[in-house]
């Protein structure tokens, strides 16, 4: 038995994804033809030449940064007896790397105190900074720096002006922007861990927190590189040590916007790093 169902019917049935069987119309004559002369015979097909051997496929060579058309120097002087200002103008016209060809500002560091460091409670120390960040002289721009602040705050802590608690001052791995085609190299890293430790010295802050990739394998290669090779997942709810400081490491704000989940992780990180300057 079949149901009768009308055009409509059937395309609701289909909208749902319902498939209707429908039985073959019966015939209503039969219709008898003669027959038909046979087809006449096609020859043969030729036989086709053989496929041309596919050419080896070539890789093509690694994207390498253009050799610096600047004469590099080694690092000023005296590096390690400046002063807060005067190591601020050394890293503005650092020529230690070939990202000195590029630069439109140094990103010294940021926060508070700057022009006159006294005793800063903590050091941020995060990822290069982006082409953005470097236009607006400033880091943790948009969502990612209102995440940051508001787990600051949470903290009793604040990167703006003094009012909130404790001073935080922020300072990126690199003091110049890396093209954001390429990751930044060793030979671009290594010279400005020498800046990093100076503030330090400078700063003497309670506590390093290190956010990102390649600020926590910076400054972690300073101490140990079987360390530094680590996933930062299995870095990070430990305390390490960076210019005889402690260190806690964790995720950069912009990464926690892309892997919500890692939030919490990130949170415990500075709750680690707030109970270190207790007491």
């Amino acid at each position: 038995m079949t149901l009768s169902l009308d055009p409509r019917q059937r395309a609701m049935l289909a909208a749902m994804g319902v498939r209707v069987w429908m039985p073959a119309a019966p015939a209503l004559h039969t219709v008898t033809t003669a027959p038909t002369a046979p087809a006449p015979q096609t020859p043969p097909a030729r036989p086709m030449a053989p496929a041309a051997p596919a050419r080896p496929v070539v890789p093509a060579a690694p994207v390498t940064p253009a050799a610096p058309s600047v004469v590099l120097k080694a690092l000023p002087a005296g590096l390690a007896e400046m002063d807060w200002p005067a190591l601020e103008q050394a890293a503005a016209s650092c020529q230690s790397c070939g990202l000195c060809e590029t630069r439109q500002r140094s990103m010294f560091a940021f926060g508070n105190p700057l022009a006159t460091p006294a005793r800063t409670d903590w050091l941020i120390i995060t990822d290069p900074p982006s082409t953005e960040e470097e236009s607006a002289g400033e880091l943790f721009l948009h969502a990612e720096g209102e995440l940051l602040q508001g787990m600051l705050q949470a903290l009793g802590l604040s990167r703006q002006a003094a009012g909130l608690g404790a001073h935080v001052t922020m300072a990126p791995v690199l003091k110049c922007r890396v093209p954001e085609t390429r990751n930044p190299l060793p030979e671009e890293l290594q010279p400005c861990r020498s800046y990093l430790e100076r503030q330090v010295k400078l700063l003497q802050p309670k506590v390093i927190v290190a956010m990102g990739r390649w600020a926590v394998q910076s400054v972690l290669s300073a101490t140990s590189a079987q360390t530094a090779a680590l996933p930062l997942g299995k870095q990070r709810s430990q305390v390490h040590r960076f210019a005889d400081t402690p260190l806690v490491v964790t995720y950069h704000p912009k990464s926690l916007l892309h892997a919500p989940k890692d939030k919490a992780k990130a949170w415990d990180d500075l709750c680690l790093a707030h109970s270190l300057t207790q007491g």
